[in-house]
């Protein structure tokens, strides 16, 4: 579950790139503005709330099992399953209502 932390921060790395980059298309028009606007609206959304959340979950995590809050590495793992799965159906719900 770290590779999988550590990968989803790397890609959260470059998807803020792309965030940034595009509010600046859409603002400062330094690339095409039609472009920028669907890039920012439509296709960074939910890649970027995904890793977003499965990036913060198992971070969240391990920080609770180093301060002692579980007992023991399952409930740990049910925890984080549980908080990426109601976080990421809170999203799509808003998303696409």
């Amino acid at each position: 579950m770290i590779k999988l932390e550590r990968f989803s921060a790397w890609i959260l790395l470059i998807l803020i790139i792309f965030y940034v980059v595009s509010g600046y298309g859409i603002t400062k028009r330094i690339i095409d503005p039609v472009f920028a606007k669907y890039l920012h609206d439509k296709l960074l959304a939910i890649p970027f709330f995904v890793f977003f959340v499965l990036h913060v979950g198992i971070a969240t995590k391990y920080a609770l099992m180093r301060w002692r809050v579980f007992k023991t590495r399952k409930s740990a793992n049910f925890y984080a399953a549980i908080f990426v799965l109601i976080v990421l159906g809170l999203f799509l719900w808003f998303y696409f209502i």
